[in-house]
């Protein structure tokens, strides 16, 4: 697996891209506060902000160790942070899987169209990654046009995607190739 330094970030036009913070937690936290915001994620609301805590050790943990890259994503002008985003291996050599949120205060901009595009570029050119994937709930409409954007195309339909509240939530899963990818920055 690559490292990276715990220095390193991304930058698009209007997005830095960096190591998340305990600086992250109250605003992290405040997104799980949004009517319906965690439907969609594969962990339930934490009760309190400490709870983010032992998710970020995790997080930085998986950094260090060349595992799994995750991003806190701030505009750059004013440092807000607007969401998150991660890249980490799968099971089969040379795909990566993304996921991805914005914060409810800073949906409907593009910022996440913009970041996914920051991501592909470092899993395609840095983590050399033949394949990157992402999974999104039928219902989630915004996720697929932000991968759409990007190039991804679906692959398949997964019934029973994540459980949440007991249920199991059908997804989509969505792929781009490095070829693909390639095509679209031209």
């Amino acid at each position: 697996m690559k490292t990276f330094p715990t220095s390193f970030t991304l930058e698009t036009g209007r997005l830095r891209l960096r190591l998340p913070s305990e600086s992250d937690i109250p605003k992290v936290f405040s997104a799980t506060r949004y009517q319906g915001f965690n439907d969609g994620m594969l962990w339930d609301p934490p009760e309190h902000p400490n709870e983010i805590a032992a998710s970020l050790k995790r997080n930085l943990r998986a950094w260090e160790n060349g595992e799994a890259f995750g991003f806190s994503i701030d505009e750059k002008m004013t440092a807000q942070f607007v969401g998150r985003i991660s890249i980490r291996p799968t099971d089969q050599p040379g795909r990566w899987n993304i996921g991805f949120w914005t914060h409810p205060e800073h949906q409907g901009h593009g910022y996440m169209t913009e970041a996914v595009g920051a991501v592909l570029e470092f899993g395609f050119s840095q983590l050399e990654a033949r394949e990157i994937e992402a999974c999104h709930a039928l219902w989630n409409k915004a996720s697929e046009r932000v991968l759409q954007k990007n190039g991804f195309q679906f692959d398949r339909y997964i019934e029973q995607g994540f459980q949440k509240k007991g249920e199991w939530v059908a997804e989509n899963l969505l792929v781009i190739d490095k070829a693909h990818w390639m095509k679209n920055i031209g």
